[in-house]
């Protein structure tokens, strides 16, 4: 039986007194891309934050490849793992922002090359060879030592991207990649997350843009007021949605 790269079970999370994720249940089989769709504060970017435990839920658990990530089993109750073991299983998990985050002081080179070096504890040479790899990857073979403010922002996600591969994860979650670009820059930070799904990369992505859900995903989920009101394949969600809600969100989007 195949274990789920990602499973999210009954995740409940209150943020300044509010709900923001109340029972949530997802399932991200490996190999697939699942696409979280949804109004703005519905709590979909909790929710990635939840995956890697940037942000600690109140109820339910989470695994990442059949191991969960900030908990672990004993005498049948769930206790909390000392905050290395944590790291090292959130290691396995790659994420991408919406606003990049690069460290601005640091060349591109050395943005991708610190975490391999600092946590997998990869010689440094190996960790230059493997981000100028995965530069060529995302089309920036010429930008290694270039600091990121001299770049685009779609070359900056791509950098972004470019880092999270570097730490070989078994998982990739990809908040609102594009909605801090300019329209002409989408483009080009959506076809390199096409070429990871063609490569078989496991990701949930938060997104809005509904063409890259269709053609991209494998499943996608509907989270309002923190739940999950609807999910299926694309064709099924966008094309035909069975709640009233999913029909609503949908008419007030382009897709």
């Amino acid at each position: 039986m195949t274990v789920a790269a990602v499973e999210i079970h009954e995740v409940g999370k209150a943020l300044g007194g509010r709900q923001v994720l109340d029972g949530v249940s997802l399932t991200v089989p490996p190999g697939t891309v699942t696409c979280v769709i949804g109004p703005s504060g519905s709590g979909k970017s909790t929710l990635l934050r939840c995956v890697n435990r940037l942000e600690r839920i109140d109820r339910g658990h989470i695994l990442v490849g059949g191991e969960l990530l900030g908990h672990g089993w004993r005498g049948g109750r769930l206790y909390e793992l000392p905050e290395r073991v944590v790291a090292r299983r959130r290691a396995q998990i790659g994420m991408v922002f919406q606003n990049f985050q690069l460290f601005p002081h640091l060349t591109v080179l050395r943005n991708i090359v610190e975490a391999p070096v600092a946590v997998r504890r990869t010689p440094r040479r190996e960790a230059e060879r493997q981000a100028r790899e995965l530069l060529d990857r995302v089309g920036l073979a010429d930008k290694a030592d270039v600091l990121p403010g001299r770049l685009s922002g779609g070359q900056q996600q791509r950098v972004a991207i470019a880092r999270a591969l570097a730490m070989a994860p078994r998982v990739m979650l990809f908040d609102e990649p594009t909605s801090a670009l300019d329209p002409e820059l989408v483009g080009e930070v959506l076809k390199v997350i096409r070429s990871l799904a063609d490569d078989g990369m496991t990701m949930l992505v938060v997104t809005h843009e509904m063409g890259f859900v269709r053609e991209v995903a494998d499943q996608v989920a509907l989270l309002d007021g923190g739940r999950i009101v609807e999910s299926g394949p694309p064709s099924a969600v966008l094309d035909a949605p069975t709640s009233e809600r999913t029909a609503r969100f949908l008419a007030g989007v382009p897709h």
